[in-house]
């Protein structure tokens, strides 16, 4: 990662990462002073908005509903792990999991320029570790197994992030495409799965 040249919109897509994770918790608030049957429904016009989107491949500020939608989303989810796990736990890890995403832009926009792809990966795994411990040391955790499974997931994603990251910086992207691609991050597998759907129903057809 430290050996190629910045791409010329690498920091803005990261800065619209970055904000995307910033609407997503103003969703969420958002969705606490809503009834738990707008809740869903927001939360399933976000999904279909995002299969959309990446069908027609949209680049256009509207994009910026998903991440708010998605805080919607978050908020349903959390309400139905808070009920199952608590909500020290469930809390702590949504807002560690914030935290990480939001660690690897700005490392990302300051410091992957002078520092090699094997310590952009290391400074990723050394992040997901502080933050899980500091929860399991200081947060009273309803269950340390749920916890360490929520760690391994957040970490792989957290890692699979670094590596589009990396990806991105060694592609031209044009101007009409900065959002979309923002938005493929901020997505993370989730798109993944979208983008595997989408390419297995072509091939059937």
């Amino acid at each position: 990662m430290g050996q190629i040249s910045r791409n010329r919109n690498y920091d803005l897509i990261l800065k619209l990462f970055i904000l995307m994770w910033i609407l997503t918790v103003v969703g969420v608030l958002f969705a606490l002073l809503l009834p738990i049957s707008v809740v869903i429904l927001l939360s399933i016009i976000c999904i279909g908005m995002i299969v959309f989107t990446f069908i027609m491949r949209l680049g256009s500020v509207i994009i910026f509903i998903i991440p708010f939608l998605m805080g919607v989303l978050h908020f349903l989810f959390l309400v139905i792990l808070i009920e199952w796990l608590g909500a020290a736990l469930v809390v702590s890890v949504f807002i560690g999991t914030i935290l990480i995403f939001l660690l690897i832009a700005l490392i990302g926009m300051r410091f992957v320029i002078v520092i090699s792809d094997v310590l952009i990966y290391f400074f990723t795994v050394l992040i997901v570790f502080v933050v899980f411990g500091f929860i399991y040391i200081f947060i009273p955790v309803s269950s340390t197994f749920f916890l360490v499974v929520a760690g391994i997931f957040v970490l792989a994603f957290a890692l699979y992030t670094v590596y589009e990251i990396d990806v991105m910086r060694s592609h031209y992207i044009r101007e009409s495409e900065i959002i979309l691609f923002a938005l493929r991050l901020y997505l993370n597998f989730l798109y993944v799965v979208i983008e595997i759907g989408l390419s297995s129903k072509k091939f059937r057809y």
